[in-house]
């Protein structure tokens, strides 16, 4: 239905003209020839409009206002048919309907998915955060309201779901499946967006894990009350980046590596213990996660507790819902959902 409705919008204004002419023609017909047939007015005005001229069944050459009346109707009848039709024709060759197919195919993908992130915004924040999802496999949605970067978006990543449409309408949001999304990032270039965004995303999903966008610092809190868990700054991450690169080069020289590796899906991950784990109440020793993940934890975090614990010590005791941190492969996060399932 979607698909039927964004093609009668692009064409509906050339078929109004088509049959504004066929009326035109009918009706003028049946003022000079009251006696004849609707089927023979409809039909006399078709091969008047496309100049095809087969039988004149009215003898209209001994009547000078049919003449008359049929030289007007072919000069304006016919510029409006071949601009409409040229119009439609050049519609369908151009492929643009072949995007609308496009289109219903990424809504029935989309309406499959669960556990995914919509990304509103794919300018030049948005873009990096799809070249990580990418990178590392995460399902996700992008919506943007330009066509130029959403066609970039479909270029550059093979089989990516996007969405051209304002990403604060409640519609083109529940397009993107957000009843069964797992997060939102927030990326669009007005704070105001993003706050109203922000507030309308959380009402619709109170479970949504979002993170916000915010140009402006002051915009923080509002964002926070508005529904955001998270909120970033691009100028404030910006600045202590360049503090980070004078102060501290190795480090930062060390993400980077770590970033921009062969293998790309290296990077601090977080694992969550689920509660009805086998390897609650046992220590860190027991469980052994270098033997079974080959993984070393940078820091852990209960539910309990406010703050991380960094390099915890092997008598530390696992417990449900404790965020374990390390440095790690998609294949090592496996392991970890293996070993703890």
């Amino acid at each position: 239905m979607y698909e039927i409705i964004q093609i009668w919008k692009k064409i509906r204004l050339h078929l109004l003209l088509l049959t504004l002419a066929l009326a035109l023609g009918i009706v003028g017909y049946h003022l000079i020839y009251p006696d004849h047939s609707f089927t023979h007015l409809l039909y006399m005005t078709v091969i008047t409009l496309s100049t095809v001229g087969y039988t004149d069944l009215f003898g209209m050459e001994n009547n000078p206002a049919a003449l008359g009346f049929s030289m007007i109707l072919i000069l304006v009848g016919l510029s409006v048919v071949l601009y409409s039709a040229s119009t439609i024709t050049a519609y369908f060759i151009e492929g643009k309907i072949d995007k609308l197919f496009l289109l219903r195919k990424t809504f029935r993908r989309i309406n499959k998915m669960e556990n995914h992130f919509i990304i509103c915004g794919a300018g030049q924040t948005g873009i990096h955060v799809i070249r990580e999802m990418h990178t590392l496999g995460i399902p996700f949605v992008v919506i943007d309201n330009h066509d130029e970067l959403i066609e970039h978006v479909r270029t550059e990543f093979k089989d990516a779901l996007a969405i051209k449409g304002d990403a604060t309408n409640d519609e083109i949001l529940q397009k993107s499946n957000i009843d069964h999304a797992q997060g939102l990032v927030v990326a669009l270039s007005n704070d105001k967006d993003n706050l109203f965004l922000t507030l309308t995303a959380r009402i619709k999903n109170p479970k949504l894990k979002i993170v916000s966008r915010s140009i402006d610092l002051g915009m923080r809190e509002k964002l926070i009350t508005a529904g955001a868990d998270y909120v970033v700054s691009p100028n404030y991450i910006g600045g202590m980046r360049m503090a980070s690169e004078i102060l501290r080069p190795n480090v930062v020289s060390f993400l980077d590596v770590m970033l921009r590796g062969a293998d790309k899906t290296i990077r601090i991950h977080e694992f969550i213990i689920p509660e009805n784990s086998p390897q609650v109440g046992k220590t860190l020793s027991e469980v052994n996660l270098y033997t079974n993940c080959h993984v070393n934890l940078l820091a852990s975090k209960t539910s309990s507790t406010k703050s991380f614990q960094y390099n915890p010590g092997p008598d530390m005791i696992l417990e449900k819902n404790h965020i374990l941190l390390f440095i790690g492969t998609n294949k090592n996060t496996e392991a970890m959902k293996k070993l703890f399932s």
